[in-house]
């Protein structure tokens, strides 16, 4: 079985949204948040505007898989080590690991499908 295309930009973006940010214009860090300082001086900050994102929507999406299914996205698209570390993380063979993100794409696939069903009905 192999990977789904659409499936796998998707977890793309959202490892980048959870790890980086997706633009949305909200700040990193609350002002309130004992370590904040104030942009040096002569910087404006300026708000960050993007387009859209499904970031959101995915991860809503993953938080549906089962707690195995959501450790292997977060250690394959966002902590990334070696094939070889994540086997070890998740305490199991290297082949298994590329058998649950395959899972995962199938699955998420499912879900994202009825997200968009409800959302053309409402």
């Amino acid at each position: 079985m192999a990977r789904i295309p659409e499936m796998e930009a998707r977890l793309q973006r959202w490892a980048h949204g959870v790890t980086v940010g997706d633009g949305s214009g909200f700040p990193v860090m609350s002002v309130i948040h004992p370590e904040w300082q104030p942009p040096s001086p002569g910087v404006t900050p300026t708000l960050k505007v993007s387009a859209g994102s499904d970031v959101r929507e995915t991860h809503r999406a993953i938080a549906q898989l089962s707690a195995r299914l959501v450790a292997t996205l977060v250690a394959h698209y966002v902590l990334r080590p070696p094939i070889g570390q994540q086997a070890l993380m998740l305490d199991c063979s290297t082949a298994t690991v590329y058998l649950r993100v395959e899972r995962a794409h199938r699955r998420l696939a499912e879900v994202l499908g009825s997200f968009c069903n409800m959302e053309k009905v409402g």
